[in-house]
C-alpha cells in the first residue's frame, strides 16, 4: 500500500477507544435510552472536527499537486490565442478581412504590406476569404479573375455599397449580358509616357527592358539557355522602343508583326542605326543587332529572334489579346485617385495564352501604383496567384508596405509557388507575408510545415511502475515533455482553420463563408457557373 493510502493510527486509536467507551456505557445504560442521541451527537462532533482537520492538512498538500501537475515552459510554451488575447490584437474590430469565427465571433485581419492564404480547392478560400473580402472592404481593389465569376457576383455590390466605380478587363468577352463590354489596357503605354516627358527619358530603356523581361521570363531553375532568352530580350527592347519614338503609337502586336517580318525589322534597324534619339542608345542597339545579322551566326541570331515572336504570339492581330491592349481606356494609378475596383477577366479555357498578359498587366499595375504616390492604399486580391508570373514579385514583398500597396496572394500549394518563384523565394514568402491564413492542408509538406510553425508544447505524463512482481506495490512518477500543439496529422483533418499574425500566438478559428452572413449572402449576386443562389442558414448578421 502507497503512504497516502495508508490510515493514519492515531485516528484509528482514537476512535477505537471511543467505540469501546460507547459499548461499555450502553451495556451500563440500557435502561436510559435517552442517552443515545447524546452519544451519537458526540461522535457526529467528533467525525466533523476529525474531518476539519484533515481537510486542513490536506489543503497544502493539493496546492503543490496543482503546482507539480502545471506544466513548465521548458520543453516549449506554444499555445493557441485566447479570447483575451485576440482582442487584445484587435482583432475583434470589424475592420480589414474576414478570416473566420473564434467563439462565434468574427475575426478581421489586416496587413499593411502582404498576406498568405493558403488552401487547396474546395478548400474554401472563394466563399470563405475572396467574396467576403470584396463584400466588406472599402479600399480600391485590383482583383485578378481567373473564371469571371467574381465580378459577375461582386462588381454591382463594389459600386452600390462602397461607392466604386468598376471596370473589368474582358478580353474573351465573358458574361458580356452581365458585364457589359470590357475595359482596354495597353502595356507600352508606360513606354509612351516615359518618351512623353523628357525628364523620363533615361526612364525609357529600363522600363523596355523590364517588360521585355516581364514577356521573356526566366524560369525558376536558371539553365545554360540564358543567353538566348538576353538576346531574345534585345530584339523586344528595340521593338518596343522604335515604335514609342519612330513607328508611331505602340502595340504588342505591332511589335510582333514588326520582329515577325525580317524585311520590315531590318529596315527598321537601319532607320535607328542613324538615329541620335536616347542620346545614340537607340542607334547603339540597332547597329549591334544589324552586326550580329551581318556576321554572325545565322541560326544564332534567327533563334533569338524566335524567341522574341514566340513570346508575343499570344498578341497576334486576329486574337481577343490585340484589341484589349490596343489603346488605354483608364490607368491603374487611378486606383489611388479614387475608389475603383478592376477586374482581370481571363478565360480559364486558354490559360496558356491569358496568363502571359494577366502577368504583364499585373506588372504594369504595381509599377504605376509604386510611381504614382498619394498616401492611399490600394489592395492586390491576387487569387490563384501561381497560375501566372509576375516579373519581381517576391522582392516586392519586402517593398510593398513602403508603397501603400496590400499584397493578398491566394495560392493551393507552397510547392505551386516554389515552382514559378524558385524554392528560394519560398522562404522569403513565409518570413515576409504578416498574416497566414491556413485553411483545409492537404499535402504531407504542407502539413508539416504548418505543424512547426504552430510549435511544441510542455505536457506532463504519469509513468507506472508495476514493480518486478505482483507482490510488489505499483508506483506511479510524473515527468515533462514536448507536445507539437498539432501533429502533421491532425493539420490534415482539421476542418478549423489556422491564423498565424505577426509574432502573436496561433489562433484556431471556425469556417463561415459569405452566405452564412447577413446581409452579404443578400448583397452578392448569382454564380454564372451554377445559376441559382449559395445560401446557408445564417450563423452572423454584421
Amino acid at each position: 500500500m502507497q503512504p497516502s493510502q495508508r490510515p493514519n493510527p492515531v485516528g484509528l486509536l482514537i476512535l477505537g477507544c471511543l467505540y469501546s467507551w460507547g459499548a461499555w456505557e450502553t451495556q451500563h445504560w440500557q435502561g436510559d435510552l435517552f442517552l443515545v442521541p447524546y452519544i451519537l451527537a458526540f461522535f457526529a462532533a467528533f467525525a466533523f472536527l476529525r474531518a476539519v482537520i484533515y481537510l486542513l492538512l490536506l489543503i497544502p498538500k493539493l496546492i503543490f499537486r496543482k503546482r507539480i501537475m502545471k506544466p513548465t515552459d521548458r520543453a516549449g510554451s506554444a499555445q493557441w490565442a485566447s479570447k483575451r488575447e485576440i482582442k487584445k490584437m484587435g482583432l475583434y474590430k470589424r475592420q480589414g478581412f474576414l478570416a473566420g469565427l473564434h467563439d462565434k465571433k468574427p475575426v478581421f485581419v489586416d496587413v499593411e504590406s502582404s498576406g498568405l492564404v493558403l488552401s487547396p480547392a474546395g478548400g474554401g478560400k472563394t466563399v470563405s476569404f475572396v467574396i467576403p473580402a470584396l463584400c466588406h472592404n472599402p479600399v480600391s481593389m485590383f482583383v485578378p479573375d481567373l473564371k469571371g465569376t467574381l465580378a459577375c457576383m461582386t462588381a454591382e455590390l463594389r459600386q452600390k455599397k462602397h461607392g466604386h466605380e468598376t471596370l473589368c478587363v474582358n478580353p474573351g468577352g465573358l458574361y458580356q449580358d452581365i458585364l457589359g463590354i470590357g475595359a482596354r489596357y495597353n502595356p507600352l503605354q508606360i513606354l509612351v509616357d516615359d518618351w512623353e516627358n523628357p525628364e523620363t527619358h533615361t526612364q525609357l530603356f529600363s522600363d523596355a527592358q523590364s517588360i521585355a523581361k516581364q514577356l521573356c521570363q526566366d524560369p525558376s531553375a536558371q539553365g545554360e539557355n540564358q543567353y538566348f532568352r538576353n538576346g531574345s530580350r534585345k530584339f523586344l527592347m528595340f521593338a518596343f522602343v522604335y515604335l514609342v519614338i519612330i513607328g508611331g503609337y505602340p502595340t504588342l502586336a505591332n511589335a510582333l508583326c514588326l520582329l515577325s517580318d525580317k524585311d520590315y525589322l531590318l529596315k527598321a534597324l537601319r532607320e535607328a542605326e542613324n538615329s541620335h534619339h536616347l542620346d545614340g542608345d537607340l542607334s547603339r542597339l540597332a547597329k549591334d543587332l544589324l552586326t550580329k545579322f551581318d556576321s554572325g551566326d545565322q541560326k544564332q541570331i534567327e533563334s533569338f529572334r524566335e524567341g522574341a515572336v514566340q513570346a508575343l504570339e499570344v498578341f497576334s492581330p486576329s486574337g481577343k489579346l490585340a484589341e484589349c491592349t490596343s489603346h488605354c481606356d483608364f490607368r491603374f494609378s487611378d486606383l489611388k485617385k479614387k475608389k475603383m475596383t478592376i477586374y482581370l477577366l481571363a478565360d480559364p479555357t486558354r490559360m496558356n495564352v491569358y496568363a502571359p498578359w494577366l502577368g504583364l498587366l499585373s506588372w504594369c499595375a504595381l509599377t504605376e501604383l509604386i510611381r504614382y504616390q498619394n498616401g492611399k492604399s490600394v489592395c492586390f486580391l491576387c487569387d490563384e496567384i501561381t497560375n501566372f508570373k509576375i516579373e519581381g514579385l517576391p522582392s516586392l514583398l519586402t517593398l510593398a508596405r513602403e508603397f501603400k500597396i496590400q499584397l493578398w496572394l491566394i495560392i493551393q500549394e507552397l510547392e505551386q509557388w516554389a515552382h514559378i518563384y524558385g524554392r528560394e523565394s519560398l522562404e522569403t514568402l513565409l518570413s515576409q507575408t504578416e498574416v497566414k491564413i491556413i485553411m483545409d492542408a492537404r499535402s504531407y509538406k504542407t502539413c508539416q510545415l504548418v505543424s512547426d510553425m504552430l510549435g511544441e508544447a510542455t505536457i506532463k505524463t504519469r509513468n507506472h511502475n508495476i514493480g518486478a512482481s505482483v507482490f510488489d506495490d505499483p508506483t506511479s512518477s510524473l515527468q515533462e515533455m514536448p507536445r507539437r500543439l498539432m501533429t502533421a496529422d491532425e493539420v490534415r483533418r482539421t476542418q478549423d482553420t489556422i491564423l498565424f499574425v505577426r509574432d502573436q500566438r496561433p489562433i484556431r478559428l471556425n469556417k463561415i463563408g459569405y452566405h452564412e452572413i447577413k446581409p452579404w449572402s443578400k448583397w452578392v449576386a448569382l454564380n454564372p457557373l451554377f445559376g441559382k443562389p449559395f445560401r446557408g442558414k445564417t450563423r452572423l448578421r454584421l
